[in-house]
C-alpha cells in the first residue's frame, strides 16, 4: 500500500529549505575550523547536527538526498 501523497508545492518547499540548510552549513563549518576549542567552538559543532538532521528530513521528503554528511 503506497504512502500518502505529498504535493509538488510541498516537495519544492523542501527543497528550498534543504538547499539554504546546505548553505548555511557549509557557511557555519567554515566559522567552525576556525575556532580554537571553547564554548563557541562547541555550540556550533551541536547546531550543525542540528542543521544536518534537519536536512536529511527536508531531503528525504523533497527528494533531494545528502551527498556528502562528513565533518
Amino acid at each position: 500500500m503506497p504512502g500518502p501523497s505529498m504535493s509538488e508545492e510541498i516537495r519544492k518547499a523542501c527543497r528550498i529549505h534543504a538547499r539554504l540548510l546546505d548553505a548555511f552549513i557549509e557557511l557555519t563549518q567554515k566559522e567552525l575550523n576556525q575556532l580554537q576549542p571553547g564554548f563557541a567552538e562547541e555550540s556550533l559543532r551541536e547546531t550543525l547536527e542540528n542543521m544536518r538532521a534537519a536536512r536529511k528530513s527536508y531531503g528525504s521528503a523533497g527528494g533531494v538526498f545528502v551527498v556528502s554528511n562528513a565533518a
